[in-house]
């Protein structure tokens, strides 16, 4: 919650959103309910760092979408930082742009699953990433916090021998040189992927109940995904 009236807590949410759909939607919602966040910022990746563009619709379309799937989400906000930067993004970089600008003097959580959490040392700056912001990790079905620490911890000692985590409670974490902490929720999952919509869209099939109809409309409007169930 706010605190003192003038800091909040903002989850940040990035992702390619290639589209945007409700599998993005109610896990962003469920984790602003858990940690109580005032607002929750999604981050359109400008130029993914590990994807090809050939399968990604131009980034002008991507934040639009955005925009549309936000609309009358109180506690939503679109934030188009690293498509008006343009390049391959880096996660250091922009939330160090983020808390010099519409984060500053707030605390922030970053928002990611625990498959992509468990990779973290193949991130650029990780133990600087540990330092800068809170992470709020979700959990699906027998997923659980004590292995994927394990994981995180065992992978990021290669990087640093000093590496540790404390646990402060259960499903928190505190790493050793910060007083940012990791939080993990166990949400649930919907069955629906931006991969199986492109596969829809290419196969002229129903996107209903997968994603905001006003994003359907956008995609059926400027004819995306309709080559090869990627993007013309």
């Amino acid at each position: 919650m706010a605190r003192g009236g003038k800091s909040l807590e903002i989850g940040i949410f990035g992702g390619t959103f290639n589209p945007i759909h409700y599998g993005h939607l109610r896990p962003a919602e469920e984790v602003r309910e858990a940690l109580g966040l005032d607002q929750v910022r999604f981050v359109p990746l400008a130029s993914p760092a590990h994807k090809s563009e050939n399968d990604i619709a131009p980034a002008a379309d991507r934040l639009e979408m955005v925009r549309i799937a936000l609309e009358g989400h109180t506690h939503f906000v679109c934030d188009p930082i690293e498509i008006e930067r343009g390049g391959v993004s880096y996660t250091v970089d922009t939330l160090a742009t983020m808390l010099e600008g519409a984060c500053k003097g707030h605390d922030i959580f970053f928002i990611i699953g625990a498959d992509a959490f468990s990779l973290l040392s193949t991130w650029r700056e990780p133990l600087k990433l540990l330092q800068m912001t809170n992470f709020a990790v979700t959990l699906r079905g027998e997923q659980n916090a004590v292995e994927v620490m394990d994981t995180v911890e065992t992978t990021l000692i290669g990087l640093d021998a000093g590496v540790k985590f404390n646990e402060k409670k259960d499903n928190t974490y505190q790493y050793v040189d910060s007083t940012r902490v990791i939080e993990f929720l166990s949400i649930e999952m919907l069955d629906v992927s931006g991969t199986m919509i492109r596969e829809l869209v290419y196969s002229k099939g129903s996107m209903r109940n997968l994603l905001p109809p006003d994003v359907e409309a956008f995609i059926i409007r400027r004819d995306l995904y309709r080559s090869n169930g990627s993007v013309n």
